[in-house]
């Protein structure tokens, strides 16, 4: 296994990390989660999404980097997929009074 593959899967294990996290906040039931929140924890991910797509490491030739391709395809797949939560956050005026209110 090379360098690169290694610090790919570190890449992805952070990553999965985080979204588990999030996603235990998100499911909580002992008290209701706050749509400020919500937003908050979405655009932590988002983020973190961006900044893994940011630091991924540029091919070299198109047989070596295929693994490194298919990774940043699924992270900008991610990222569009938050991003649609996004833009649902903005077609809504709960998000933003919840966010002054908080």
């Amino acid at each position: 296994m090379s360098d690169e593959d290694r610090d790919a899967i570190k890449l992805v294990w952070e990553w999965l990390g985080l979204f588990k996290g999030a996603t235990a906040k998100m499911s909580t039931t002992k008290k209701p989660m706050l749509l400020s929140q919500t937003h908050a924890i979405f655009l932590t991910l988002q983020s973190a999404v961006k900044s893994s797509i940011c630091n991924l490491p540029v091919p070299i030739n198109s047989t070596h980097g295929a693994a490194q391709r298919k990774l940043r395809d699924g992270l900008v797949h991610a990222h569009l997929k938050l991003s649609e939560y996004f833009s649902r956050f903005d077609a809504s005026p709960y998000y933003l009074w919840a966010a002054r209110l908080k």
